[in-house]
């Protein structure tokens, strides 16, 4: 009887320790992470609860499939102010489905505010960044969205009297590539 128990116990005993592992759980300090830098600014969660404060009620942020990495918030100087601004790209539920859109952000007094905000077309978001296109010194932002079965169309924009201005519009193959 008594080695039955024992049995029966060791038996239990080991498959704990085989289903759940044998590992002690992390400590909280160690589930704790810094907030990461790229681009040049600080990416915290108050950061981007107040992009998201920014946006329309129950918008979802996307994150580019190529190009910005691990942030949906990518900036760049448009205007040459050496200031940058930032571009997000959301999503929002429409009774109809859901609507793919991109924002521009400036920041005023250490304050962001939407100063554009874009229709997307296609069904994803492959690229969102700023880049020198024409090699005048400041960045165009570009939009690369994700039409279906490998094609995407690229708007290109640039800064012109206060306002965004569709400079370029072309399609492309497979991820963006800056040549």
């Amino acid at each position: 009887m008594i080695f039955r128990r024992w049995t029966w116990t060791g038996l239990i005993v080991s498959s704990l320790f085989w289903t759940g592992g044998c590992e002690f759980p992390p400590a909280p300090a160690d589930t704790i992470k810094p907030p990461f830098q790229a681009d040049g600014y600080l990416h915290t969660d108050e950061f981007l609860t107040m992009v998201r404060a920014l946006l329309p009620d129950g918008a979802r942020l996307v994150l580019p499939i190529s190009g910005t990495g691990k942030h949906p918030v990518t900036f760049g100087d448009m205007d040459g102010d050496g200031v940058d601004e930032a571009v997000v790209v959301y999503e929002e539920s429409l009774f109809t489905g859901r609507e793919l859109k991109a924002a521009l952000l400036k920041q005023q007094d250490r304050q962001w505010h939407i100063v554009s905000d874009l229709k997307g077309i296609g069904y994803d978001i492959d690229y969102a960044g700023f880049v020198d296109t024409d090699r005048d010194g400041n960045a165009e932002m570009i939009l690369g969205w994700s039409l279906g079965a490998g094609v995407n169309g690229l708007d290109v924009y640039r800064w012109n009297n206060n306002a965004l201005e569709l400079v370029d519009n072309k399609g492309y193959y497979g991820k963006f590539k800056m040549e």
